[in-house]
């Protein structure tokens, strides 16, 4: 989705992963969380962040506010 992404968490590391499983689906070792750079608006800092998992897609990306 983005070049420049990072990893957040993968897998068991993930808080989320029991609820990604239930609603989503797929195996656990092959979620991962990810984050953008951070960027820009009006002043103020802002990263997306979302879950991804490898043979389902992409899901759940907002837009989360960061310090400077």
């Amino acid at each position: 989705m983005i070049a420049q992404s990072r990893v957040i968490a993968k897998g068991q590391k993930i808080r989320d992963l029991q609820r990604l499983l239930l609603d989503y689906g797929g195996l656990p070792y092959k979620w991962i969380k990810k984050s953008s750079p951070s960027f820009d608006i009006n002043g103020n800092m802002y990263e997306y962040h979302w879950y991804e998992h490898h043979g389902l897609g992409i899901f759940e990306i907002k837009r989360k506010k960061v310090d400077k």
